[in-house]
């Protein structure tokens, strides 16, 4: 759907930044290295220098293209991730230039080549940062003219939203409100069961929003209402498509009609295991919501140009919930891991979270529950009252579980494996600048590559090869 496209940026200006940041580093390395002797360039080397600028001039346009092109505006991305992205491209550049040199069995000069290197970083990042913080909110504003707007109280929710269809303003509904109202919920659940992508002020609701989903609407800073009905197909699977702290909001907005059912975090191994095998693939699909816990599915989400579409990991989103639920209205279980864990995990927590409701925790056997033993843990839990059921089996084994007591539980069930390890602290979890760059799986790799590396070797590679498969058979059709 158009309505969920995201804006088109003038990436040219990008290009023309970089392309300049390139010829200004080779310049400065120039001068930095032969002073005075730099100003006749043209007569160095035979030339070699001519045909390398024009070489690395060339690169940039093919690093430009398959690459900068693919990835968020500098806009959408932040500072870290900016640098991040000069940083890969240069690093293409020096290797294929450096082949280049080789091939041609020059001898120009180290220094040149590594000062040409260090500047080229330093000038396209410094460019880009100039360049967003003089137009990012020339960008990032959304505009009056695709917001329909909608002010509390409501009398008539059906005359509301006909009048946001012809309006005209089919890109989004925004609710104002100086105070909460009682008409907002049936507006929200009404445009939530028609598709409509709908943002709320801030002071609607009573939630208290921490980070990640507030956007300037109108000059209302909102939040998304719900996570959309939309969903993003890989290999058959559907994926929802949503930002995590907007995912958390949702679960939070939506606890009654949920219960009983549940939630799946799905990664590039789940997302493999699910194409490989259509039972599995219908576990997923049998969810209320599955969301992208790898990134690069979610970078496949972003590249269609899905606003607001970001990794939802089961341990982040697991961070968040415990967070927005330090008052204690909402209950949690914990079920799965071991004993050691689950007793790490609940001295965590009420560390952690002050205040937080932890119904019960309970660590199953490690081998399959008789008839009798799964009733009592069904009564167990349930008896619990919770609201919210953490499931900690490991995929696929979780996501089984789920659907096979699906309607059974009455709390939402959340299938979040190794969540339970790395809030209990049995596992350390990396950095949060290694997770945005999106190699947190190399860090869990060299934790236990004996485990691992057979896993992403071959998941990885059969991802990859599976994309190029579909993509190649979608454009016969």
């Amino acid at each position: 759907m158009n309505n969920y496209k995201k804006q088109r940026f003038p990436v040219k200006r990008i290009f023309i930044l970089d392309e300049t940041a390139l010829l200004l580093s080779w310049f400065s390395a120039f001068i930095i290295r032969y002073g005075e002797l730099a100003t006749k360039w043209y007569e160095m080397f035979d030339g070699l220098y001519v045909s390398v600028v024009v070489i690395c001039c060339i690169l940039q346009v093919i690093v430009f293209l398959l690459y900068d092109c693919r990835k968020d505006h500098i806009f959408l991305q932040d500072p870290f991730e900016n640098l991040m992205s000069v940083l890969t491209g240069k690093c293409a550049i020096i290797i294929f230039l450096l082949m280049y040199l080789y091939a041609m069995k020059s001898d120009s000069s180290r220094i040149v080549i590594g000062l040409f290197f260090a500047l080229g970083i330093f000038y396209s990042y410094f460019f880009r940062m100039i360049y967003r913080k003089k137009n990012k909110e020339r960008f990032l504003s959304m505009g009056d003219r695709k917001t329909f707007k909608v002010t509390l109280p409501v009398t008539d929710i059906v005359d509301i939203i006909e009048k946001y269809y012809v309006s005209g303003c089919d890109d989004m509904l925004l609710i104002g409100a100086e105070k909460n109202d009682e008409s907002a919920k049936e507006l929200l659940k009404e445009a939530e069961r028609r598709g409509i992508r709908t943002y709320i002020a801030l002071d609607l609701n009573k939630y208290n929003v921490r980070s990640g989903i507030v956007t300037d609407v109108d000059d209302y800073a909102s939040i998304p209402a719900s996570v959309r009905s939309e969903r993003f197909d890989v290999f058959g699977i559907k994926y929802a498509v949503a930002r995590t702290e907007e995912a958390v909001f949702h679960v939070l907005t939506h606890l009654e009609e949920l219960s009983g059912k549940y939630i799946c975090f799905s990664n590039v191994h789940t997302s493999v295991m699910g194409r490989e095998n259509p039972e599995y693939k219908e576990v997923l699909n049998s969810s209320a919501f599955t969301f992208a816990d790898g990134n690069p599915i979610a970078k496949l989400q972003q590249k269609e140009g899905y606003i607001g579409a970001e990794r939802v990991a089961g341990p982040d989103f697991m961070e968040h919930m415990f967070r927005d639920t330090t008052d204690g209205s909402v209950s949690h279980y914990f079920y799965g891991s071991s004993e050691e864990t689950i007793k790490e995990l609940r001295k965590n927590l009420l560390e952690r979270y002050p205040g937080i409701n932890i119904a019960g925790m309970y660590s199953p056997p490690f081998r399959a529950l008789s008839e009798e033993e799964d009733k009592a843990d069904i009564e167990m839990i349930n008896s619990s009252g919770a609201d919210i059921v953490w499931i900690g089996l490991g995929a696929p084994k979780q996501e089984k579980w789920m659907l096979a007591h699906k309607d059974k539980i009455n709390g939402v069930m959340m299938g979040v494996g190794a969540g339970f390890d790395f809030h209990g602290g049995t596992i350390k979890r990396a950095p949060v600048w290694i997770r945005k760059i999106g190699f947190e799986w190399l860090y869990r790799l060299f934790q236990d590559p004996e485990r691992l590396f057979k896993r992403y070797f071959v998941t990885n590679t059969k991802f990859i090869c599976y994309l190029l498969k579909d993509s190649i058979s979608g454009k016969k059709k």
